[in-house]
């Protein structure tokens, strides 16, 4: 695969952030009176309120409050990883994780694909498959190449760094499944699946997991099967080993699992990988001496060396995933690791190094000063590319000239607009019921603790758009955390009745969107 030296940044169509700057004095921002009787009629307490509002072809500012001051923008950060990641690899970049055979060594190549083993993708894959039928075909190329005999299985997953968990997310949320650990080597998002039935009342459940494999146990000694109440389930990992322990009360049988992350996630995948061999028929050598938890093969796996050469005679299987669903899946489902593992995969390409929080964060301020400016760049914080980090930091206008600018790059548009939800799908599928928008409304909502944030597009039939973000901090839980998101709607009300007033400026003839704009009229 190639792997660019240096970024290389397209040229902006024009200067958003100089244009933006004029058109504050120009236009006496025609939306400024509404947004500002909204915000003061909303019942927000001592919530801190940023909104930008810019139209995107010209830059024009037609809404701002507090746009210029930094906020924590929750998972609204995702939209500048995703755009970073379309800018850095290009759309039409594809992810690949590949089986080689070095010797007598099977070695798997990580190249940082969130999507590799991940249930939801696979079951959209044409022929749909399961996580078993994966791991299937994966042995089952190993056999088709005719080994017979394995001295090691070894996991490269030196294309990002190791360390796996961000030191600014919550410790005591480290085993939910959006907190997964970023490893170069990606499977099944990083979490176990649990699947809990019950047994006679009082008794202990039993449990099925996915993906399954005797290399894991889960502990039902803590849980109870119950007859009346409700299911109350979870699960405890121990902090640094793949132990787990599940708790609570189990009346039916869960449709749905109850999800839990795993941890030294490179060694797990080869370790659930050997096991699957030995169970083909393919012996690894060193099978005998069974590894804590069970799975003799466990034994013969390791993850390579930081200085270790591996050229890998034969690829024997290559599987890939476009990064164009990589970046739908990260912004429609908002997932955590899609983005991390996106900033990590830029810091790599573009300084040839492990990926890691730090450089992948460079990478995106870098963009930032190229598409913005230095103050963009030097008033923005990127701690890490989920927003799951309380200490991210990005102001309202930053995030509208950044929209503004993908927007009007041709190259990314199209893919970065399609990545985003409507109304009625991924995390605004319960928003805007009845306040629906007559244009397309393309969004990212950001929801942490104390935090509630909206960015996006309103755009029109005729493919003019207009950029919005709505961040909202210090909201307190209740009341206020509702009004925020009947403000974030509001908004987005009044920007779709801007665009349908029979005053407002319409793009150019033909229904075609305006020179340089990569936004494209609806079909």
């Amino acid at each position: 695969m190639h792997m660019p030296k240096n970024l290389r940044l397209i040229p902006a169509a024009f200067s958003l952030c100089a244009l933006a700057a004029c058109s504050m004095f120009a236009s006496g921002q025609p939306l400024q009176a509404d947004v500002d009787r909204l915000i003061h009629g909303a019942k927000l307490g001592k919530s801190r309120i940023g909104v930008s509002v810019i139209d995107v072809k010209t830059g024009e500012v037609l809404a701002a409050r507090n746009s210029e001051q930094d906020f924590c923008p929750a998972s609204n950060m995702k939209l500048l990883t995703t755009g970073a990641a379309l800018w850095t690899l290009k759309p039409d970049f594809v992810f690949k994780t590949e089986l080689r055979l070095d010797g007598d060594r099977l070695v798997v190549v990580g190249s940082g694909d969130p999507a590799f083993g991940d249930p939801e993708i696979l079951q959209n894959a044409s022929p749909r498959m399961t996580v078993s039928d994966m791991l299937d075909a994966l042995t089952g190329s190993v056999s088709k190449a005719g080994v017979k005999k394995l001295s090691e299985v070894i996991v490269d997953d030196r294309i990002f760094d190791r360390d796996f968990v961000h030191p600014s997310w919550p410790k005591d949320q480290l085993d939910r499944w959006y907190c997964a650990e970023v490893s170069g080597l990606i499977f099944h998002a990083n979490v176990l699946d649990v699947y809990p039935r019950p047994g006679s009342d009082g008794q202990r459940p039993t449990v099925s997991i996915d993906p399954e494999t005797s290399i894991v146990e889960v502990d039902v000694s803590k849980a109870r099967s119950v007859s009346s109440g409700s299911n109350s389930v979870w699960l405890k990992r121990d902090a640094n080993e793949n132990r787990f322990q599940l708790m609570g009360d189990v009346r039916f049988a869960v449709t749905q699992p109850v999800r839990v992350t795993l941890t030294q996630n490179p060694t797990f995948f080869g370790q659930l990988l050997a096991d699957r061999l030995e169970r083909s028929g393919v012996v690894v050598s060193g099978a005998a001496a069974p590894a804590p938890g069970g799975g003799g093969a466990a034994q013969t796996v390791r993850i390579a060396d930081p200085g270790e050469s591996l050229s890998g005679d034969r690829t024997i299987a290559v599987i890939t995933t476009p990064l164009s669903d990589v970046v739908r899946r990260c912004n429609v489902e908002s997932h955590n690791l899609y983005a991390e593992a996106m900033i990590k995969r830029i810091g790599h390409d573009v300084t040839g190094q492990p990926g890691s929080w730090e450089n992948g964060g460079a990478v995106i301020r870098m963009l930032l000063t190229e598409k913005l400016g230095p103050n963009s760049a030097k008033n923005t914080v990127v701690r890490d590319g989920s927003g799951m980090s309380k200490d991210n930091r990005v102001s309202p206008a930053t995030m509208t000239r950044w929209l503004a600018a993908l927007a009007n790059d041709s190259a990314v548009a199209p893919t970065f607009i399609r990545s985003l939800p409507k109304p009625g799908e991924g995390t605004l599928e319960r928003r805007f019921r009845n306040n629906r928008p007559k244009n397309e409304l393309r969004a990212k909502s950001g929801y942490i603790r104390n935090v509630r944030c909206l960015s996006g597009y309103v755009i029109d039939e005729n493919g003019r758009a207009i950029a919005f973000s709505i961040l909202a901090n210090e909201v307190p839980a209740g009341e206020e955390d509702q009004a925020a998101l009947q403000l974030h709607e509001q908004v987005v009300s009044l920007i779709d009745g801007y665009l349908n007033r029979d005053g407002a400026p319409k793009a150019p003839s033909e229904s075609r969107p305006a020179r340089g704009s990569g936004v494209k009229p609806r079909r």
